[in-house]
């Protein structure tokens, strides 16, 4: 009966998106149903919408400064730069004085939402010298990818905050699992929608097992060798196995064990938490038995070791989450000597000032960093800041938030401000780092994180029309026409509801929704069949009629629509 019932439910969801898909694709089935013959006379479809900025400075990770240029964003890619390029017609112009174009940050040592699963025992129920492994919180195999919970509109802080991208490392035992490149799209409604890479690194630490073996510092340390050593010796017998299984049993496959020995090979990347210089000489150790090369994520004292990390090439992902100072104040620093401070606030001064400081030396050691926001516990720019004025060049902070960690996750067009790549760029009124900058756009994949709304076609103003009510609208796109019902609700300057086109269902959402004058935008999304698709609208509003452009899968586009009711009689 169970069987029947779930069989039922999913022949209902079937039904449900192949009902939904030809409302999403009719407008994509016209632009493509058209004779060869007439298709033939158009060298290049309809320009898509676009986003323009004009007279701007491209500041590139690399620190290549472009001054006075233009940049245009069309399909989610920089489409052109340069002094030299016009803005199409219908592109959505942001304006602004003296606006600043960076590469998005990408925070290597970031956060999500996520729920990893817990263990089938607790340490009490267990042996505790030979326990489960996920009660030892060894498992090497474990996705974050697979347990995430963020979706597009839960990373809006990040992006507010100019971070695009995080790479996000599980924690909690020696073998945690293994860490996921997240892009913070704002369309993601689903946590894989944010997924980059689903296996960007195995985690290790020197974190013991809560109430089991390995239980100390001294037992985590044995348990990693001897781990990669039984890692070692799976895949020699599955090795031998394979070249001649005669009086062989045939070997039980082990994921973690896979997951260890594709890490000993250098297949695999080891992204190894430790914060205190002696944990980061552990972690060398061990990479060294076992053959992995590390990256060390934290390394608050790294720069004590900085030499030793410079002369084995080691990266460092490097927190910005300072500790706090509790009795020394940061502020009056300035106007009071250290001589006249107590031993314990001199104590912390250096032992704070040395945290501020690690990128700096990490810098003139010639070691590879990242700044992060440690498990997004800090604000990434204000750290940076603190970062600059402790010594850290402010060409360098840059790339330690952008080309560097782009390059550490192996992403390096993440943080390219060229033609044809993705538009992943962040947008402020002055120098990146300064405190009073403010950011005011986030681009990902070409969509727009507004954070202050540009002072052009009627932003910022209050809604000069209410557009509550049913609208009938139809679509142009040129080579034919598609009409349907639009059902909104207007809150103040907050735009939503429902379309649909006769004899589809379910109707298509609208959101994002925004009226600011007399001008709209509004995005009409749904899912089917594991797909989400999307069409892009703006326009103006006069009186019971309004009109403007979009773009969807099939390109660009024009619409007019006409209320048919009051907005008493409106959608709710």
């Amino acid at each position: 009966m169970e069987l029947d019932r779930r069989d039922a439910e999913d022949g209902v969801e079937r039904r449900a998106a192949a009902r939904t898909l030809p409302v999403l694709l009719a407008l994509t089935v016209l632009a493509l149903a058209v004779p060869q013959r007439l298709a033939a006379q158009y060298e290049k479809p309809p320009p898509p919408a676009a986003y323009g900025l004009e007279d701007v400075t491209v500041v590139r990770a690399d620190g290549t400064t472009l001054e006075g240029v233009n940049l245009v964003v069309r399909n989610g890619r920089i489409a052109a730069v340069g002094a030299d390029v016009g803005i199409p017609a219908g592109a959505r112009l942001l304006e602004g004085d003296s606006l600043r174009i960076y590469p998005g940050m990408i925070d290597a040592a970031g956060s999500a939402e996520m729920e990893l699963p817990e263990p089938d025992s607790s340490p009490g129920d267990v042996a505790s010298w030979n326990p489960p492994r996920d009660v030892q919180r060894f498992r090497p195999h474990l996705r974050v990818a697979d347990h995430l919970r963020s979706s597009g509109s839960s990373v809006s802080e990040q992006r507010e905050a100019g971070i695009v991208a995080a790479a996000v490392h599980p924690e909690d035992g020696p073998a945690p699992g293994r860490s996921a490149l997240l892009l913070h799209r704002k369309t993601a409604r689903q946590p894989r929608d944010l997924v980059l890479d689903p296996e960007l690194g195995g985690v290790l630490t020197l974190e013991p097992a809560p109430g089991v073996y390995p239980g100390t510092l001294f037992g985590v340390m044995a348990f990693h060798r001897q781990q990669f050593r039984n890692a070692e010796h799976h895949v020699r017998v599955a090795s031998a196995y394979t070249e001649s299984a005669a009086g062989l049993a045939p070997p039980a496959w082990d994921a973690d064990y896979r997951v260890l020995s594709s890490m000993a090979a250098g297949e695999t990347p080891v992204f190894f938490r430790a914060q205190s210089s002696n944990d980061i000489r552990r972690a060398l150790d061990l990479a060294s038995g076992a053959g992995f090369d590390p990256v060390i994520v934290g390394g608050q004292e790294a720069w004590k070791v900085a030499d030793l990390l410079a002369a084995r090439d080691v990266p460092v992902l490097a927190t910005t989450d300072y500790p706090q100072p509790q009795r020394w104040d940061p502020e009056a620093s300035d106007s009071v000597q250290a001589d006249t401070l107590a031993p314990e606030i001199l104590r912390e001064k250096r032992r704070v000032e040395n945290a501020y400081r690690n990128a700096a030396r990490l810098h003139e050691a010639g070691v590879t960093f990242a700044l992060t926001t440690g498990d997004g516990d800090a604000e990434l720019r204000e750290g940076v800041r603190t970062a600059v004025e402790y010594g850290l060049p402010e060409d360098a902070a840059l790339r330690a938030v952008t080309a560097t960690p782009a390059g550490l996750v192996g992403r390096p067009a993440l943080a390219s401000l060229r033609e044809g790549v993705a538009a992943n760029f962040v947008v402020a009124d002055g120098p990146l780092f300064d405190e009073d900058t403010d950011l005011l756009y986030t681009f990902v994949d070409g969509r727009p994180q507004v954070m202050r709304e540009e002072p052009d076609a009627g932003a910022g103003e209050p809604p000069a029309v209410d557009m509550t009510g049913t609208w009938a609208v139809e679509f142009d796109l040129g080579q034919g026409s598609f009409e349907g019902t639009m059902k909104l609700k207007q809150d103040e300057g907050e735009l939503s509801g429902s379309f649909s086109s006769s004899g589809q269902a379910p109707p298509l959402d609208i959101d994002d929704g925004s009226v600011s004058g007399s001008s709209l935008e509004m995005t009409l999304s749904a899912s089917a069949g594991g797909e989400t698709i999307e069409i892009s609208l703006s326009g103006t509003v006069e009186g019971e009629t309004a009109s403007g452009s979009g773009s969807g899968p099939f390109g660009s586009f024009t619409w007019e629509a006409t209320r048919e009711s009051t907005p008493e009689e409106g959608a709710e």
